[in-house]
């Protein structure tokens, strides 16, 4: 039986809870964060005003977004226990999936992406996990003693879930371990923001493009929210100047979305956090996201 609250007095955008549709489960988990805390009421949040936005995506694609979209409610997690909260998303996560095909979770931290990969195993295998993000997240520990954090979490899921094909994308931010680890792999591909940025869109639809070719299996995406720049995007745990702008996130998650197609069992957005975002400045722009997400899939 699926565990997520169901007394919830709002859903996101308004929408039906889910019986049919994509959907979009909350996952507000907070266990394992370094730096400035918060991102365990995103959820909360991101539903309570989502209801006063426009719900039209940046490209129109002739598609009623919503009418599409259902909502789950919150996983039930157990504060300060993050291996049991992994089991848990991992439990909910391969039911949804099996039952709906694809999910979009809004978190939480970015140790939910773990949960999400081992969920999305267990019901339909795993292919590609594209991790976009201002950091590599795959040192061996972080802090030093702690081997399960948002900082360590790619590194354990590479071990237990085996991806064909892992894809970084925009980090700007990394340890020399980190890179060590990522050249030893030899199914890893990491592009850097800069080299985003200096990018066409043509351009990066193709290096996408050749990249997915070799994958067959599922496709896990996940969006940590501090890849963008703080300019726009303040309201993160970990943020790190020099960002991506809005454009250049959509200028690869785009082609993945699209060339993944049926095949993305799992899109993660991840990592707001209300209490340091001033004024919900960033607001706007994760509503947006999750618009556009849930636009391009298909």
């Amino acid at each position: 039986m699926i565990e997520f609250y169901t007394g919830l007095s709002q859903t996101l955008f308004g929408v039906r809870r889910c019986g049919d549709g994509i959907p979009v489960l909350g996952i507000p988990m907070e266990d394992t964060l370094s730096f400035r805390p918060g991102t365990r009421f995103a959820t909360s949040v991101i539903r309570q005003w989502s209801q006063y936005f426009e719900f039209t995506p940046t490209r129109d694609l002739g598609v009623d977004v919503l009418s599409r979209v259902c909502d789950m409610g919150d996983v039930s997690l157990l504060q300060g226990l993050p291996e049991r909260n992994i089991s848990r998303i991992e439990r909910v996560v391969s039911e949804a999936v099996g039952r709906w095909g694809r999910l979009v979770n809004i978190g939480g931290e970015h140790t939910v992406s773990l949960g999400v990969a081992l969920g999305l195993r267990d019901s339909l295998g795993y292919g590609a996990y594209i991790h976009i993000d201002a950091h590599l997240d795959s040192r061996s520990e972080w802090p030093l003693g702690q081997s399960l954090s948002h900082a360590t979490f790619v590194r354990r899921l590479i071990k237990d879930v085996k991806p064909e094909l892992i894809l970084y994308l925009g980090f700007r931010s990394y340890d020399n371990e980190e890179l060590d680890f990522i050249n030893e792999l030899g199914n890893a591909v990491a592009l850097p923001g800069s080299a985003i940025k200096s990018l066409g869109n043509y351009e990066a639809r193709a290096l996408i493009r050749d990249f997915m070719s070799t994958v067959g299996g599922p496709i896990h995406v996940s969006i940590d929210l501090d890849v963008l720049d703080p300019s726009i995007m303040p309201g993160v745990g970990n943020p790190e100047g020099n960002g991506l702008t809005y454009n250049e996130l959509l200028r690869v998650l785009e082609p993945v979305l699209e060339l993944g197609g049926s095949r993305v069992g799992a899109v993660d957005i991840v990592e707001y956090s209300p209490p340091n975002d001033p004024n919900l400045t960033s607001l706007p722009t994760v509503i947006k996201l999750i618009i556009d997400v849930l636009n391009y899939l298909r």
